[in-house]
């Protein structure tokens, strides 16, 4: 759906231990610090009917928060899913010592008739698959869902980046940002540039050499905010609230104090300031979907300028 919102992180693989220790900070952390009522009443409340991870049926009394923690090993080699309560959390986090493919927590509200209805939350550690994405398996994409309103709203929104903050400082990111959630990882720009269409598989590699887009809230590896001189000039350019070097030397980059009043003034501003390190080519504009919202890309070639075609 596109109120929802996709966060992403892209890391290089760390080794086991230090895996551990980045997916306990991102799922623990992040379930307690994004939806930490839910949580509450998850661990603490009944326990919920165990057979609804594999079967259609109502999977607790209307309105109550239900939950899911899956684990994949590297190939498919085996997938475990449990409703979430304090003893399968328990499970879920001994699972991360030895790293798997993607380990998940999803997060429902159940609607009136007890099934999962509004998602407050999914985050996720994913490693790309092997047999499908060899080119991207030495990296990590913490990634996570969170509904509109969160950032909409400027109290809830400091509390995303607060977390956020505390994830990334303890990194070293080779690409982060906030954009809508379309089901395959793209960037908004990466949906609307091409063809050739670019997936994040093809991407994420080159990270470290090529920006993969920009929203509100970017962070620009430390190898590309030196190419455009860094942090200090990053900030002279006006078109950033607040740009922040990280202890990794990775660059901060939130364009506006708030998320509501991103618009198409900030985010040309962003791309100007940003275009000497984006990949080239003029993006596509499709006709607009009714309720839909549309992606904050300015349609011009990053390389050129040139304006591209708009459609009435």
């Amino acid at each position: 759906m596109r109120d929802t919102m996709f966060v992403e992180i892209n890391v290089e693989w760390p080794e086991p231990a230090a895996y551990e220790a980045l997916a306990r900070a991102w799922l623990d952390g992040g379930f307690t610090t994004l939806a930490g009522r839910h949580r509450q009443a998850l661990e603490e409340g009944p326990k919920l009917p165990p057979e609804a991870m594999r079967r259609n049926m109502p999977c607790g009394p209307p309105h109550a928060a239900w939950g899911f923690v899956a684990i994949d090993r590297p190939d498919g080699r085996r997938h475990s899913g449990r409703v979430i309560s304090a003893r399968s959390m328990s499970w879920f986090l001994r699972q991360l010592a030895d790293p798997p493919r993607t380990a998940t927590i999803g997060l429902s509200v159940l609607d009136e008739r007890g099934y999962p209805g509004e998602k407050p939350l999914r985050i996720a550690v994913n490693r790309p698959e092997a047999s499908r994405w060899p080119e991207a398996i030495d990296w990590a994409v913490l990634s996570c869902q969170i509904p509109e309103k969160d950032l909409l709203d400027p109290v809830r929104q400091e509390v995303v980046l607060g977390f956020l903050s505390g994830i990334c400082d303890a990194l070293d990111p080779s690409f982060a940002n906030i954009t809508y959630h379309d089901g395959l990882g793209k960037t908004g720009l990466e949906r609307t540039l091409g063809p050739p269409w670019k997936f994040p598989y093809q991407t994420i590699p080159a990270s470290r050499q090529v920006l993969r887009g920009y929203d509100w809230w970017t962070i620009c590896p430390k190898e590309l905010a030196a190419s455009l001189g860094g942090a200090n000039a990053l900030r002279a350019t006006g078109a950033f609230y607040e740009v922040r070097c990280l202890p990794s030397g990775a660059v901060w980059l939130q364009a506006t104090e708030h998320y509501r009043d991103y618009g198409l003034d900030a985010y040309t501003a962003v791309f100007r300031a940003l275009a000497p390190v984006l990949p080239p080519g003029v993006p596509q504009l499709f006709d607009p979907t009714d309720g839909v919202p549309v992606d904050r890309i300015v349609y011009r070639d990053a390389a050129a300028g040139t304006i591209s075609q708009v459609k009435s």
